[in-house]
């Protein structure tokens, strides 16, 4: 995996009470937390892999079709907290395999629009995708949400 800890210390904010660990407002939370920022290097298997497979960081074909920065670095940073180094190498190499064709999956065009996506979003270099670039289509994975046991590759 190329997954590396920068060679900075870790920068810390202010310690707040009543926030989630993720850091919205929740009254029910009495316990300060303070803010930890680390910061990682992610190859594109490594974006990708974790976009397709985290459970409950689920990205919808719409969310593609017009692209929210927002809302797709919400989703990778979402899925960089959930996922550990094991399941994180494994989600690469899946992804990369559906992705390339070398695996047949029904997760195949969604997994090549991301691939564009996370080119375009992040600048990183992906390898090449299969010849044929599907079009735009109404629904990639609604049916079964992808990391929830419902579909794997």
């Amino acid at each position: 995996m190329h997954v590396s800890v920068a060679d900075q210390p870790l920068s810390v904010g202010p310690i707040r009470p009543l926030v989630t660990v993720f850091g919205e407002a929740d009254d029910a939370e009495t316990t300060p937390r303070v803010a930890v920022q680390l910061t990682i290097h992610l190859t594109f298997a490594e974006i990708l892999g974790r976009m397709l497979f985290t459970p409950s960081a689920v990205l919808m074909q719409d969310d593609l079709d017009t692209p929210d920065e927002e809302q797709l670095m919400c989703c990778l940073w979402f899925a960089v907290s959930q996922t550990d180094l094991g399941a994180a190498e494994d989600f690469a190499v899946m992804a990369m395999d559906i992705y390339t064709g070398r695996r047949s999956s029904p997760l195949q065009d969604f997994a090549v629009r991301l691939g564009q996506v996370i080119t375009q979003l992040f600048g990183v270099t992906a390898p090449e995708a299969p010849a044929v670039v599907p079009a735009p289509r109404g629904v990639a994975c609604s049916e079964a949400m992808v990391g929830q046991g419902g579909m794997r590759a």
